[in-house]
């Protein structure tokens, strides 16, 4: 998988995988899977969610309803 992160980001996720010395992927899916499991385990926010998703980080160009 291939994640792109802002530059300052990127820095703050590798300066934490050092403090903990752990490699920055395995500190990226600690995260990944801790997000995953409060998305499964919240039914509010899956609606919302779904409605902002977007591939490769797009712009979702849905409207509202009546719109």
């Amino acid at each position: 998988m291939h994640i792109k992160f802002q530059q300052h980001i990127y820095q703050a996720l590798l300066t934490e995988a050092n403090r903990q010395d752990k490699p920055l992927a395995r500190l990226c899916n600690e995260i990944l899977e801790t997000a995953a499991n409060i998305f499964d385990n919240t039914p509010d926010i899956k609606p919302a969610l779904a409605s902002k998703a977007t591939l490769y980080g797009e712009q979702n160009e849905q409207t509202e309803p009546g719109q």
